[in-house]
């Protein structure tokens, strides 16, 4: 065997190995409860496992590594076939993807970081009744006052927000005299929080249980936009169906059915059976694009939230389609998080792309998020004109508001 041969079988050997003792750590770790163990990602080595695994092969059957190239991209097209169609689960790990991409949208977005003046973005829906030439800071405010009323939230209350994000909606109901948890699976989002005054912050995953480490009882819990990363496509749609109504269950046991909200709103995305264009080719590229960067993300259809949330002690009380106004705060913008490209316009943030481009390969996936407007596909397209009668949409998106009993 020739010397680069060895060497190649080498490092194969040891990103293999490595890859294991890490699947084993992350394991381990999640199983006793430790969350965001981030020294080092599987992803990372699985990213780079695969590469000198094409390189080794190259050098078996053909003797150099130009081939290398295209057997990378064969191994990878199997792997993901494998990944969303077979729902054989090799080297990634969703967790981190999902991770990873509100990291890079706090370091690259910038308008996602306004918690005070609400004149960013929150990622949700902002509301605009009819009045689409609302600013984004009155149509924030706007949503937030009518969650704030659909929750019937009062001063003093307990309020735990899901998904809490960069924490504008608790900042708003902290304003008011709300007591407020948040909950993030992104460390760089609950730094953030903590830095803005919202200290109580919990950083753990919903798919590993977290709500299970909450014994504490709350009068509203919501969840704005963030429950469609709750299960993924990369399960059997039988197992999608039941994560959510296995996250509902626990939510439901940390409501305190006798306060005088014992409520819970949800704002999330659905699949719209009745789409023109569901079994096109291009419809499949969209949501693979979207896994890809988002890691954790599967919508249930109307019919099964609805069946979910009006369960034996829980029954929706209020239901509204906001999907005109989720995407219109998108596109009326030019700088929020549907279109955010990578802005290299410091020291920092270029060190954060190079290194990106090394340790995690969900970053070039990310490079066509922006330029693809994905996002806003969902909802209707990109045109500059707001149109609410306009529902041949991929997704729907609803406001449920549920009573727990």
């Amino acid at each position: 065997m020739e010397k680069n041969e060895t060497k190649v079988f080498s490092i194969t050997f040891v990103l293999l190995i490595s890859w294991i003792a890490i699947y084993g750590i992350k394991s381990h770790l999640n199983k006793t409860g430790v969350q965001n163990y981030t020294f080092i990602q599987r992803n990372t080595i699985g990213f780079w496992l695969l590469i000198f695994i094409s390189l080794s092969l190259s050098q078996v059957f053909f003797k150099n590594y130009v081939t290398s190239i295209l057997i990378f991209f064969g191994l990878f097209i199997v792997h993901e076939l494998l990944w969303y169609f077979c729902y054989i689960q090799f080297t990634k790990d969703e967790s981190e993807v999902t991770f990873n991409f509100y990291r890079w949208g706090n370091i690259y977005c910038d308008n996602i970081k306004d918690i005070d003046n609400l004149s960013g973005t929150d990622l949700t829906e902002g509301m605009y009744d009819n009045n689409w030439n609302l600013t984004n800071s009155k149509a924030l405010n706007l949503k937030y006052n009518t969650y704030f009323n659909y929750l019937k939230l009062k001063s003093g209350m307990k309020l735990l927000d899901i998904g809490c994000g960069n924490c504008l909606w608790l900042n708003f109901c902290k304003k008011r005299g709300v007591v407020c948890t948040g909950l993030t699976i992104t460390q760089s989002q609950a730094d953030f929080c903590k830095s803005k005054g919202i200290t109580d912050i919990i950083v753990g995953d919903i798919q590993k249980n977290v709500l299970l480490t909450i014994h504490e009882k709350f009068d509203a819990i919501t969840n704005i936009g963030a429950m469609e990363h709750f299960s993924s496509v990369s399960q059997p749609p039988n197992e999608r169906i039941k994560t959510i109504k296995r996250y509902y269950n626990q939510v439901k046991h940390l409501i305190n059915p006798k306060s005088d909200s014992g409520r819970y709103l949800n704002s999330y995305l659905t699949i719209n059976e009745n789409y023109s264009k569901r079994n096109k080719l291009s419809t499949l590229l969209y949501f693979y694009l979207l896994a890809s960067c988002f890691g954790y993300g599967a919508y249930l259809s109307d019919s099964q939230i609805s069946q979910i949330y009006n369960s034996s002690n829980s029954k929706i009380v209020i239901k509204r389609d906001c999907t005109e106004d989720y995407r219109w705060m998108f596109v009326k913008n030019k700088n929020t998080m549907a279109t955010c490209n990578y802005k290299l316009d410091s020291l920092y943030r270029y060190g954060n792309y190079i290194s990106d481009l090394i340790t995690d390969p969900a970053s070039y996936p990310r490079m066509f998020y922006g330029p693809t407007k994905c996002w806003s596909w969902q909802f209707g397209g990109t045109h500059r004109y707001p149109d609410p009668t306009y529902t041949d949409t991929p997704i729907r998106c609803y406001i449920y508001v549920t009573k727990i009993n």
